[in-house]
């Protein structure tokens, strides 16, 4: 029987993926920035800053100031926070000098703010509406960004909130974003600071505990891990390899159960 639908073609299985997407949250001081800047060797680092000008004071001491090209989103009035997404987006497809290797967001619930306060009229009839083109705007550059050919990291502050009895620990974001946003990302971790008997340590939890919300698409990432972001995708790398020999997975511990214990009850 003859039938004008076309035939489907059936995508072959990729090969290791080069990058990943990231969303990395915590309360301050639990090691996000830092961990972000830990893949500077892999090239320069496009870093969206909205959380005011020494924000990235000790990113630049761990990168080094060549391997850091920021962009402010600030709160001066009149400014563009559209016109600069759009901005990243432009230079990331051109291909053009300087190029970085990877592109942090920092924090998502700041640019989110940004965007209300250039979108959204106070008082306005239409917010409603005026809100959803935020969730938009930075829901749509997220995805552009998930798609192209560098490694996406989201920054943000914990929201702990107790729903029936149930403590529940999330990314800051705001509104629709909150739900969406971690279906976009391959690795969503919380980030703690733990003291150990080797000194302090900075560390990604990857399993649901204690209310927080995480995921990871390879499974092999383990339940604790050093906030080394450049180690973490290259075991992301060898656990998705498809028949691959040149990329082995041999697993080595996240960290030890002291650490890891001291994190769930923090």
């Amino acid at each position: 029987m003859s039938t004008d639908v076309p035939a489907l073609i059936f995508a072959q299985a990729p090969a290791a993926p080069e990058t990943f997407n990231l969303l990395a949250y915590g309360p301050p001081g639990s090691g996000k920035t830092t961990a972000a800047a830990s893949l500077h060797p892999l090239g320069k680092i496009l870093w969206v800053n909205a959380e005011g000008a020494g924000a990235l004071a000790y990113a630049r001491k761990v990168a080094g100031n060549e391997n850091i090209l920021e962009v402010r989103i600030d709160q001066r009035d009149g400014f563009d926070a559209v016109s600069t997404l759009r901005e990243v987006i432009r230079h990331i497809r051109s291909g053009n000098d300087p190029r970085p290797a990877t592109v942090v967001i920092d924090t998502l619930g700041k640019v989110r703010e940004a965007l209300i306060r250039q979108l959204v009229v106070p008082g306005a009839k239409n917010s409603l509406q005026q809100f959803g083109e935020v969730a938009k705007t930075l829901g749509a550059t997220i995805q552009v960004l998930r798609d192209e050919p560098v490694n996406l990291i989201l920054l943000a502050h914990e929201q702990i909130e107790d729903a029936d009895g149930e403590r529940i620990v999330r990314p800051l974001i705001g509104g629709a974003l909150t739900n969406t946003i971690p279906g976009e990302v391959d690795v969503m971790t919380y980030t703690s600071r733990v003291n150990t008997d080797d000194g302090e340590q900075f560390l990604g939890q990857l399993v649901d505990a204690r209310g927080r919300r995480t995921k990871d698409r390879s499974g092999m990432l383990g339940p604790f891990r050093p906030l080394d972001f450049a180690e973490w995708l290259t075991d992301y790398r060898k656990a998705l390899a498809v028949n691959d020999p040149e990329l082995p997975f041999d697993p080595e511990p996240a960290t030890d159960d002291t650490a890891a214990q001291e994190t769930l009850a923090a």
